[in-house]
């Protein structure tokens, strides 16, 4: 039986189905029979007339339009789910989720770091927005990471979500703004390449790009599914789970 994963996203994808499709048929491509995606978005009408992007630089409106997602990986263990994938670099409630539930929960943007180290010495991430490169910032400090990531930054001018799924069929200046950004880091030492935002990543994947020049542009979602998928593994095979010391305690 292959395993489980639910991939939740933090877009109305009611409102951006092809980037749904394309995650989809993806996680088919790469997954094949090892593994089934549930793709689940958040409900249409979550951020009113402002992009993900934009929306989420409010911290109070993050609290309040995320929060519930922490139920969702409750609901995903309960259904018998394996693993529970955050696919956003903003990484909402990462702590909450891996205190709340006993199955792997893994995060876009912890997965990529961690393969990224095992790629190259120096990381770099690309954000869509400055909104988007400053949530990925706080992330990386809190998985202490600083020290391989050369920098984090985002496209010039910034894309939203909706903007880049505009882009999807013709993506070839989205693709050259990109390689524009990467070049200017590679210059200065970068490695490896993280296209940190789902829709952007989600292109690219489609598109195959996986080096500039000598550097690796790293494929974000199966870097994250392969990720889950060696911990369900550990869990399967030796019963290794989060440990419940300090950072994932119940008390």
């Amino acid at each position: 039986m292959p395993t489980r994963i639910w991939h939740q996203s933090v877009n109305e994808l009611s409102r951006i189905a092809a980037y749904k499709r394309g995650i989809e048929a993806h996680a088919r491509a790469f997954l094949s029979t090892e593994a089934e995606i549930h793709v689940q978005g958040l409900p249409e009408g979550t951020y009113g007339d402002l992009s993900p992007s934009d929306a989420l630089g409010n911290a109070h409106l993050y609290h309040r339009v995320l929060g519930p997602i922490v139920e969702q990986a409750v609901e995903a263990e309960r259904q018998g789910y394996d693993a529970f994938v955050i696919g956003s670099f903003s990484e909402p409630y990462l702590r909450e989720m891996r205190t709340a539930v006993d199955i792997p929960v893994v995060s876009l943007t912890e997965a990529s770091l961690l393969v990224g180290c095992s790629l190259g010495t120096r990381i770099a991430l690309i954000s869509n927005a400055p909104n988007v490169a400053y949530m990925t910032k706080l992330s990386v400090a809190k998985h202490h990471l600083e020290a391989r990531v050369q920098a984090v930054t985002a496209l010039d001018p910034g894309m939203d979500e909706y903007a880049l799924i505009a882009a999807r069929d013709d993506p070839s200046a989205l693709i050259e703004a990109f390689t524009r950004t990467a070049r200017a880091l590679i210059a200065d030492g970068a490695e490896v390449i993280v296209p940190a935002e789902g829709v952007m990543a989600e292109i690219f994947a489609k598109q195959g790009l996986r080096r500039i020049d000598q550097a690796v542009v790293l494929d974000v979602f199966a870097a994250a599914w392969s990720h889950a998928l060696s911990l369900v593994r550990l869990r399967r095979g030796l019963g290794l789970e989060v440990s419940r010391a300090w950072a994932y305690s119940r008390g």
